[in-house]
Formats: C-alpha cells, sequence, structure tokens
C-alpha cells in the first residue's frame, strides 16, 4: 500500500530532502481566476527528483487548470512557477524541452493513422526519440495497428497512441490530465508501470485522475484544490 500525504491546497508541501539541494520545481503563491471565478489561490509546493503528485478535487475546483499553468499554456493571475532556480517565463525555450503535458483530450486526428499521429506529436515537441515509434506503438499494445486510422479504433485505443509519447520523450516533468480515460485494465497497468520506471529514474510526475492506482516502489503526494 502506498503511503499518501493528504495536503491542503493552502498549505506548503514539504519533503524530506536536504536543506541544501535545489528544488527542481517550484510554486510558490499561485492564483488562478476564470471568468471572475477563483478556482485556487496561494498553492505552493516544492518538488525534487523521484517526486510523485496526484492533484485532487472535485470538478471544476482548478486541477486542469494547475496542470496547464504548470505546462505554460496559462498565466496563473498571481505568484511564480519555477524551474531550477528560475521562473519558467524567463527559461521558456528550456523548461518546455524538460516537460510533456498530455490533457485529457487526446490531440490526436482520426483521419491520420496511429503512427502518423505519434510522429506528428513527437516532432512539434521537438524531440528525438531513442527508439522506433512504432516500437513505442508495442509498448502501449497497439502492434500490429501502426497503419490504422484512428477513425478505426475505439476511444481506449486512441487514449493508448496519446499515450504512446510517454515511452519516447525525455522530458524530466510528465504532466497528466486524467490519463487512465479510456484505458482498460491492461492499459492502466501499463501507464503505472511506466510512471514507476519513470519515477525510478528520477523524472517528476504530476496528474490528476478520479480513478485508484497503485504504483510499485513509489509513495505518492497529494495536494487537494477546493473545500473537502
Amino acid at each position: 500500500m502506498n503511503r499518501i500525504q493528504k495536503l491542503n491546497a493552502l498549505k506548503t508541501i514539504q519533503y524530506n530532502c536536504k536543506e541544501d539541494e535545489l528544488s527542481q520545481l517550484e510554486v510558490s503563491g499561485i492564483e488562478c481566476i476564470r471568468q471572475d471565478i477563483i478556482l485556487f489561490q496561494d498553492v505552493s509546493f516544492k518538488l525534487h527528483t523521484g517526486d510523485l503528485l496526484q492533484i485532487d478535487g472535485v470538478n471544476g475546483s482548478g486541477k486542469s487548470s494547475l496542470l496547464r499553468l504548470l505546462a505554460g499554456l496559462m498565466q496563473p493571475n498571481a505568484g511564480e512557477i519555477i524551474w531550477q532556480g528560475k521562473e519558467i517565463s524567463r527559461c521558456r525555450y528550456e523548461y518546455q524541452q524538460e516537460i510533456i503535458y498530455i490533457g485529457h483530450l487526446n490531440g490526436v486526428k482520426d483521419a491520420l493513422t496511429a503512427l502518423e499521429n505519434l510522429r506528428v506529436m513527437v516532432a512539434l515537441a521537438g524531440s528525438k526519440p531513442d527508439i522506433p515509434l512504432s516500437n513505442a506503438l508495442d509498448q502501449v499494445e497497439l502492434a500490429g495497428m501502426d497503419t490504422i486510422p484512428l477513425s478505426r479504433m475505439s476511444a481506449g485505443q486512441k487514449r493508448r497512441v496519446a499515450l504512446a509519447r510517454l515511452f519516447v520523450t525525455k522530458a524530466a516533468i510528465w504532466l497528466l490530465d486524467e490519463p487512465f480515460t479510456s484505458l482498460d485494465a491492461s492499459g492502466k497497468l501499463v501507464i503505472e508501470r511506466l510512471i514507476a520506471e519513470h519515477c525510478a529514474r528520477g523524472g517528476i510526475i504530476i496528474f490528476a485522475t478520479h480513478q485508484p492506482m497503485e504504483i510499485e516502489n513509489c509513495s505518492i503526494m497529494h495536494i487537494h484544490l477546493g473545500k473537502k
């Protein structure tokens, strides 16, 4: 059973790390307002290599917005997001090379094949994979489906195509919004194992999910947005 720490979003997450250790990712007092509604405010936490953080909260509490802020797709109304000691707006290119963001929507094109979709996503991210893209599709149990248009695939298979990017990225920080959506038990297990491997290599993962999960040899830290 994972060791779970429940934290309130208005408090700072504290980790057992050396005082002189530079945090890889620091969120300091950020606030998010959408359509004149405050989704959250004064959210602060620090993450280091190997950390796994789950964002909790009811629908509309700002989980997706927080992930988009961390991805640099939105600007906070207040506060800072700091990567290796620099505010991300001041090191935008370097920071973007270190993150991968997969939203709750797959971002795939039905008219393209699985391999074509993956090729486009990797090219847009500026990645240079170490393995053939077809191997990444094999890893998400889509072997032999490289040339099949997504219009002929199920919702779960389309989600696997989107998540195949995780097998070819070199990004240190993974930002995942509902990664298990439409996945069956087998697909969920594949991604859970991949998450465990990334953290074991010193990566950082921040994710939101409504589904229970078990990550082997990883402690999941939690931050809660909105009222409990």
